[in-house]
């Protein structure tokens, strides 16, 4: 079993529901950023657990495994402090918890504690940005490339979508194409992969159906016009061609 997620909460017996998920919503890009990380590491745990969280509260416990496979340690919530930087760019408290937990799990399981602090370091001489490449394709027939990024902070989630010209390397546009809530639970299923049809640029979720289009002919004309598709949408892709899908 690797370690597979980091994750920083609020005790839920001390604090409303509505709090606790707030405190989320504005901690989730710290969380995210390092469950992606500590992936790459690969670490082997005990097979006790596959997860480190972070409680903070009032109610302090001892290191130990929780809901079968959650490595919990529990820390001093500073209310104070939290109040002072939610919803800013300043992010340093949750890192300091961060560090602080990962040292108190270490005293209680064998934990990549080196690598864990190194990456609370490198994020935040990163100034704390979580911000990924999620796709680049091209349409040679279109002479076209489309990007995908993503921002994910403190605040919200956006995909970016950006087009530009293969040939001259010109960008054609550039925009927000989704906005959501800061939780991947409302961003995560919405994107996957691009297609292009006679009339847009098509990005599928993850169930391979379309869900947001980009019209194409104003794209060519540097300007980026875009729709989600409603949920149960039934647009069929009757105009895309098998030359323009193979990007």
């Amino acid at each position: 079993m690797n370690l597979w997620y980091i994750v920083i909460d609020l005790d839920r017996d001390s604090f409303s529901t509505e709090y606790c998920y707030e405190f989320t919503l504005h901690t989730r890009f710290t969380s995210n950023y390092l469950s992606k990380q500590i992936r790459k590491a690969r670490f082997t745990t005990d097979g006790a657990f596959r997860m480190i969280s972070v409680r903070l509260g009032p109610l302090l416990r001892e290191a130990q495994i929780v809901f079968g496979d959650v490595l919990q340690v529990s820390l001093p919530f500073d209310k104070q402090r939290y109040e002072q930087i939610k919803g800013t760019a300043d992010c340093e408290y949750y890192l300091e918890m961060f560090d602080e937990g990962f040292r108190k799990a270490a005293a209680f399981k064998e934990i990549p504690l080196e690598t864990l602090l190194n990456l609370i370091e490198q994020f935040r001489k990163n100034g704390c940005k979580n911000e990924w490449l999620h796709k680049k394709k091209r349409f040679k027939e279109l002479d076209i490339e489309v990007a995908l990024n993503c921002y994910f902070t403190t605040l919200d989630f956006k995909l970016v979508a950006t087009i530009n010209r293969i040939s001259t390397k010109e960008k054609l546009c550039s925009g927000v194409v989704l906005e959501t809530d800061p939780d991947e639970v409302c961003f995560d299923h919405m994107f996957k992969d691009v297609l292009v049809d006679k009339e847009n640029i098509v990005i599928t979720d993850f169930l391979d159906n379309p869900r947001i289009l980009i019209d194409l002919n104003r794209a060519f004309n540097k300007e980026l016009v875009s729709q989600i598709l409603p949920r149960d949408t039934d647009v069929l892709f009757q105009n895309i061609t098998p030359e323009v899908i193979s990007g």
